[in-house]
């Protein structure tokens, strides 16, 4: 049975009402753990467990500012219908706050995505649609919600993404640290953190280097073309957050491949005890990188964002399990 039909004739029926149950469900979102470890390259690790949040990741956020944005703009009603695409995180997210919410989400998902996370969007409601082998594109997704008479959040250009990490996860990591964050390094897979997050440091402490992780041969990077394929992380295309937003914030972009990510998750988990999904394991062999580079000093405070969990990911977790990579 689905969260759909729990709630049955429970759900919000006007405007007001869906924004109480946002606000609601904004006070469980947040002010996730940061646990701080000396690394042997000299630096010390910090990661914000954003796995704490209810969905079991940073996305929650996201949701939340851009479906207020919504409701209050008047693009979408109790009753209507919202539409995303998402690798998993950000369509689970979205089917949370939207179901709960009295707002039908529709979910348009990468066939490649963790069936945890598909698992999950159909239990809180969601309608999910597979995309990807017969090559669909976003625009294709956009056109297709709008046939369906839904609102498309459009993550990956929609400024109440950037706005929620630089009103939230950035100012709890500024308070967390006491103020001490020299580097912050961040995957992009819509370039909301990184640019949200990096923009407030840089407002607030001035110096902080902020760096941007993309997968090898990535776009983001200046590749050719489809970078390799890191879950969660921007590889065939430039989000337009990242291009609107990145000049001022962000210092470099780096490059990781998939292996690096993959030896990123196991040492985070010897080093801190930590099990994260692919792209903080790319965040983390960035940060290496950029220490031995001599880009990071000896004694900074690195911070990095634990997106999501390793448990999300069954088909890794065996692949690491087994001896790989």
């Amino acid at each position: 049975m689905s969260l759909d039909a729990v709630q049955g004739s429970s759900r919000p029926g006007s405007r007001a009402e869906a924004l109480r149950v946002l606000a609601r469900l904004q006070s469980l979102v947040g002010w996730t753990p940061v646990h701080c470890v000396e690394h042997p390259m000299g630096f010390r690790l910090c990661v914000k467990l954003e796995y704490g949040n209810p969905t079991g990741s940073h996305k929650d956020r996201i949701a939340l500012y851009m479906l207020r944005a919504a409701i209050r703009e008047g693009a979408v009603e109790p009753g209507g219908c919202v539409a995303e695409v998402s690798s998993g995180n950000t369509a689970a997210a979205v089917a949370w706050a939207a179901s709960l919410a009295g707002i039908r989400p529709l979910l348009f998902v990468e066939k490649t995505a963790s069936p945890v996370k598909k698992s999950l969007i159909r239990l809180m409601g969601g309608e999910l649609v597979e995309i990807g082998d017969e090559g669909l594109t976003r625009d294709w997704a956009r056109e297709e919600a709008e046939r369906r008479g839904c609102f498309f959040l459009d993550q990956m250009d929609n400024p109440h993404n950037m706005l929620a990490h630089y009103e939230t996860t950035g100012r709890e990591l500024l308070h967390q640290l006491h103020g001490r964050v020299d580097a912050f390094v961040m995957g992009v897979g819509t370039g909301g953190t990184v640019t949200g997050v990096g923009r407030r440091l840089r407002e607030e402490l001035g110096n902080t280097l902020v760096a941007a992780v993309a997968p090898k041969g990535s776009p983001v990077a200046g590749g050719p073309g489809a970078g390799e394929g890191i879950e969660g992380l921007a590889a065939g295309s430039t989000p337009g957050l990242f291009r609107r937003y990145a000049a001022g914030v962000v210092d470099r972009v780096v490059e990781v491949s998939l292996r690096e990510a993959l030896r990123g998750v196991l040492r985070l988990y010897r080093l801190a005890g930590i099990l994260a999904g692919p792209s903080t394991g790319a965040a983390l062999a960035a940060a290496e990188g950029l220490a031995e580079q001599g880009a990071i000093d000896r004694g900074s405070t690195v911070a990095i964002v634990a997106a999501d969990s390793l448990t999300r990911y069954p088909g890794l977790l065996e692949e690491l399990a087994t001896g790989a990579p």
